[in-house]
């Protein structure tokens, strides 16, 4: 990083305003950025992954944990009060612009202060031992780079677990893969009453002092511009779910005494080939059922409404099938 190096800490647990403050922060500055975040708690998913293929839906349906799409790639990983998100934004060469090492190595120096033996990974992640407390992604955009990533402090390793717990169904896609690693929280290796905002705040110090950085906080009109970037971007089940690649989705299950077999063929979040095979007696209203869900969001409460008057067996049998 340059010597002109904004310091900034989110006021605000908010995940799709801290992506949407990421992104503001990487296109409309110059300087180099040191920006540090608590979020609540939430799944979020690389910019080129399937998100249904990399989540546990039910586990998180039933714990009310939304889904979020970051800018850059990578894998999907898991967000709550015990993790702390670091972003560093710089200037750079083209093609010198990704470096995870480089971007990398001040947060592993800093986290050594702390009396932590810690490592860069293979994987862009860095370990503890042969533990994972950190996975790191990159976005470039023109002459900068974005190099963000999460430190396990006090994570819900459970939540993180079955969050990102995925089952048997088969999607045929392209989509990046998450690689699923052994992780530890860092207040296990350093046995500290800290908690994650004062870590936070230690570490925030070292990254500042050691960069010289200039403490800043957002101007009114750039709150403006997170705020209207968060609600018609990050929040949004089109960016969030919908930007998904193509991908083909398979499912067998039995509902009371029948069989269900269906194949989706899902284009940017809508089902654009639908094959519903069943042993269910009335197959005029299985192919009905499929007439009403093609062009349909690969979303629930979407379904639901398309299949709004049929026999609520077969309802509940088909939902249960494609998700």
């Amino acid at each position: 990083m340059d010597k002109s190096t904004l310091f900034l800490t989110s006021e605000t647990d908010d995940p799709a305003f801290n992506l949407a403050a990421e992104e503001v922060l990487l296109r409309d500055h110059t300087e180099d950025i040191i920006f540090l975040y608590i979020n609540r708690e939430a799944v979020i998913v690389g910019k080129h992954q399937n998100t249904l293929s990399e989540i546990n839906l039910k586990y998180l349906e039933e714990n009310h944990i939304p889904v979020f799409r970051r800018l850059s790639g990578g894998g999907t990983v898991y967000h709550d009060h015990g993790n702390i998100n670091y972003c560093l934004i710089e200037n750079g060469e083209p093609g010198k612009l990704v470096d995870f090492v480089r971007a990398t190595t001040p947060v592993v120096e800093a986290l050594k202060g702390f009396g932590i033996e810690v490592r860069h990974g293979k994987r862009n992640d860095l370990l503890a031992g042969y533990k994972k407390i950190s996975g790191n992604a990159c976005h470039v955009y023109k002459s900068r780079s974005m190099h963000h990533g999460t430190l396990l402090y006090k994570t819900n390793l459970k939540h993180l677990t079955e969050s990102l717990k995925t089952g048997t169904v088969k999607f045929r896609d392209k989509s990046v893969k998450s690689v699923r690693s052994e992780v530890i929280n860092i207040s296990d290796i350093i046995q500290t009453d800290m908690s994650p905002s004062e870590f936070m705040q230690e570490l925030g110090q070292k990254l500042a002092f050691k960069f010289k950085a200039i403490p800043y906080n957002f101007t009114d009109e750039e709150l403006h511009q997170i705020n209207q970037l968060k609600k018609e971007k990050y929040e949004t089940w089109e960016w969030n779910y919908g930007y998904s690649p193509v991908y083909e989705f398979r499912k067998r299950s039995k509902s009371q005494n029948y069989i269900f077999s269906i194949k989706l063929k899902v284009e940017k979040g809508i089902i654009k080939d639908i094959d519903i095979q069943s042993n269910f007696p009335d197959q005029n209203e299985i192919q009905k059922a499929q007439n009403a869900m093609k062009e349909t969001y690969h979303e629930k409460n979407h379904l639901k409404a398309k299949l709004n008057g049929f026999s609520p067996e077969l309802t509940e049998a088909i939902l249960q099938t494609v998700f």
